[in-house]
């Protein structure tokens, strides 16, 4: 059989989803439903409900829910692909049969091809043993011919041998059109001088290929021979194929035993990834240059949640880890730090000491925002208080992407103690949720200094291409339920007004579909709709979620007028108050920074301004409008 992946969609759809699910986790069932223990939280009796008649699975603990592919896709943290071809594999359907990858456009796979040719080019150059440059580096690395075979290294010569390659394509208009894109994905750069019209961008270098995620060659980085060669490495310019903060080198290799140990250890340079996986760290990645990308971020969490960072030990080192690991806080997970002790990176540990001692320290690894407040005490810790306070609000800052978790506020108090503040506990977390709650307004207000590897990022934010997660409040989570299980509030005029006082870009925007989707079709798609929707790879885990939770509690009913009117009313109101809050917890900030006695006063004057808004707004009459 073959077919669409739409078609596969249906078909698992046509499957009764206990089926799907028992395949998974244990299923017992009970009258109509059936029931399982959450994989999602610490459950000791079954929370979760499969229900056939719908199609859905939900759970009364986490109040969230889905259909087969949701559960499967958080279930074994998968993207919406590997889920489907997951859910094949549990019921022994053939996944190709299904999967027809879309037509590329000429240049794209023109410059495929252009890039798989190079790299077998300069395989087989580097296996002549014509290039002793080659063999030597392998034996200066360690490398063995097996290893060198699995990473497909290669040799460029100090010659034109790709350039001249091209040039014996017999079709003309073919030859040109190879030459023009593998001068845009920079194989060869053009010359001036007479005949010579190009030259190979690589000469003299070990080349490296690296690959996507799905194993397609889309670039190289490169190693000259000798000192006198510039620079010293060399990558493929950006492209339309190659985008260097959008990869992670090694990944195609590694993403099955990520997977399978549930841990990923992020290495800097890609011969620290090869010497990792070498020496059996086969779950191992490097980050090409000093950052990780946004769709990085996200392909490294959709594998595991139990980071390990193997950075260089160096200043530069360092502060990507910071970086990085600030990336990781604020989706909720907290990487592990490898000390490396004398050593300047994973590669010249790994060759002085071996792949045991580097075992012994990724058991003892301690969390990097650990090691990383240890930097901020000194020694001795000061007698002064307000030196100590000075210290704590930095804390703060480091722990804060972590918001208002338990490992947050334990972290808090921890380090209170340690700087030897005598408040308790509840003081001290207290403090913490105000800073976190003014820091909001003064983090836009006063961005941080960009630097030079961050242009790329903030170019795509502006084009609106790059999210950044914030968490839903409580309105908002109310807002998605509300109009998740009472569809016929979207057609109201009220709730374009009422998302101007929606913070969270990504529930505007889902609102919005939803909300021009219904105006697209009958009434009995709908759930099917919204769980389509629910399954798109730009949403976060926890809009997902609270939609399919109420997607689940969805039935087929008809709202009165009059009770409509006030559940827009009522939750515009209550989001009108929070905006407020909001502004009164960022000018409370101002207040205790403020330096001078008109500064003080300024402040006062806003926050009582404030204080008479959000008292005009609770005593707005029911289903009345108020402006502020």
């Amino acid at each position: 059989m073959s077919g669409s992946i739409d078609e596969l969609i249906s078909r698992i759809k046509d499957i009764p989803i206990s089926e799907i699910i028992g395949r998974y986790v244990h299923t017992v069932k009970k009258g109509t439903q059936t029931l399982a223990v959450c994989p999602f939280h610490d459950d000791h009796s079954p929370s979760l409900t499969v229900n056939d008649q719908r199609g859905m699975w939900f759970c009364f603990v986490d109040n969230m829910g889905g259909d087969a592919i949701k559960f499967v896709r958080l279930y074994r943290n998968l993207d919406f692909m590997d889920a489907l071809r997951d859910i094949c594999d549990k019921l022994g359907w053939n996944f190709d049969d299904y999967h027809q990858e879309r037509k590329a456009s000429p240049k794209v796979e023109m410059g495929k091809k252009l890039l798989s040719t190079a790299a077998k080019l300069y395989r087989k150059l580097a296996e002549t043993g014509k290039h002793p440059a080659f063999n030597d580096f392998l034996s200066k690395r360690g490398l063995s011919q097996e290893t060198a075979q699995v990473y497909q290294l290669g040799f460029a010569p100090n010659a034109r041998a790709l350039f001249d390659y091209l040039c014996s394509i017999k079709e003309e208009k073919e030859r040109g059109f190879a030459l023009q894109v593998a001068e845009e994905v920079g194989l060869i750069k053009k010359s001036t001088y007479g005949e010579k019209s190009h030259y190979d961008t690589f000469r003299d270098r070990i080349m490296f290929p690296i690959w996507d995620h799905f194993g397609q060659v889309i670039g190289f980085t490169s190693r000259s021979t000798s000192d006198d060669i510039k620079p010293k490495y060399l990558n493929s310019l950006d492209s339309f194929l190659f985008n260097k903060k959008n990869l992670l080198y090694g990944l195609h290799l590694a993403k099955s035993m990520i997977r399978q140990k549930d841990s990923v250890l992020i290495a800097e340079g890609n011969m620290d990834q090869v010497a990792l996986f070498k020496n059996g760290f086969e779950n191992s990645v490097a980050i090409m240059g000093v950052a990780l990308g946004e769709s990085s971020l996200i392909k490294v969490l959709s594998l595991s949640k139990n980071v390990i960072l193997c950075l260089d030990n160096d200043l530069a080192g360092w502060k990507a880890g910071t970086r990085i690991n600030s990336q990781f806080m604020n989706q909720g997970v907290t990487p592990l730090f490898l000390n490396l002790g004398e050593h300047k990176d994973p590669d010249e540990f790994l060759c002085a000491e071996g792949p045991v001692s580097m075992q012994k320290l990724i058991d003892e690894a301690k969390p990097f925002i650990d090691i990383e407040i240890e930097k901020l005490m000194p020694e001795p810790i000061p007698a002064l208080s307000e030196r100590k306070l000075e210290i704590l609000q930095k804390v703060f800052e480091v722990i804060s992407p972590l918001k208002n978790t338990l490992s947050a506020t334990e972290r808090a108090v921890t380090w209170a103690k340690r700087l030897g503040l005598q408040s308790d506990s509840s003081s001290i977390i207290k403090s913490y949720t105000d800073f976190l709650e003014g820091s909001q307004r003064v983090k836009v207000a006063a961005p941080h200094k960009i630097e030079s590897e961050e242009l790329l990022e903030v170019g795509e934010l502006e084009r609106g291409k790059v999210r950044i997660d914030r968490k839903l409040t409580s309105v908002e989570t109310s807002l998605l339920q509300e109009l998740v299980q009472h569809p016929e509030l979207l057609l109201n005029d009220e709730i374009t007004e009422l998302l101007d006082f929606v913070g969270n870009i990504d529930v505007k925007e889902y609102i919005l579909k939803l909300k021009d989707l219904m105006y697209e079709i009958d009434e009995s798609e709908y759930p099917s709709v919204v769980s389509t929707l629910m399954n798109q790879d730009n949403l976060s885990a926890e809009i997902t979620a609270v939609a399919g939770g109420a997607l689940y509690r969805y039935r087929r009913t008809s709202l009165d007028e009059k009770v409509a009117l006030q559940m827009i009313a009522d939750i515009k109101k209550r989001l009108q108050v929070q905006q407020l809050k909001e502004e009164k917890n960022s000018l409370k900030l101002e207040q205790a920074q403020a330096q001078t006695q008109e500064e003080q006063q300024r402040v006062l004057t806003e926050l009582l301004e404030i204080d008479k808004k959000i008292s005009q707004v609770r005593a707005t009459p029911k289903g009345k409008k108020k402006s502020l």
